[in-house]
């Protein structure tokens, strides 16, 4: 005599089916810590894109006080306003991937020498000793 389970085998595949889908939402944070993904494309864009902007916010304020970038006081002024905009832009993101605001202000400071070096208008030369 033999039993056929295949009923019953179907039967407790569509319930592990039906369960595994229903718990995917939950599942998924669990997924991404063990696989130790932590910043989508989309979050990564837009902290590329915002330390881009704010490396832009350094460079006006530069730019619009004829200041040198190694005047300390201006730069670290400019820098500061390019790290707060990156810091309230893309607060999920940043705190997703674990970046401190160390990290932020190096990744502007990068970027506005970029934008310094592509712009001969802005002074990078030593400031002039005021008389």
């Amino acid at each position: 005599m033999t039993i056929d389970l295949t009923p019953l085998v179907q039967m407790l595949a569509a319930l592990a089916l039906a369960a595994l889908s229903a718990a995917i939402p939950y599942l998924t944070p669990l997924l991404y810590r063990y696989l130790h993904i932590r910043l989508t494309a989309t979050q990564a864009a837009a902290i590329q894109n915002a330390a881009n902007v704010g490396a832009q916010a350094a460079y006006g304020y530069i730019a619009t006080n004829a200041a040198s970038y190694l005047d300390v006081p201006v730069r670290n002024a400019a820098v500061a306003k390019g790290v707060q905009h990156v810091l309230a832009s893309t607060p999920d993101a940043l705190a997703a991937l674990g970046v401190t605001p160390d990290h932020v202000r190096q990744m502007v400071d990068a970027r506005l020498g970029g934008l310094l070096a592509a712009d001969p208008n802005v002074s990078i030369a030593a400031p002039q000793a005021t008389a």
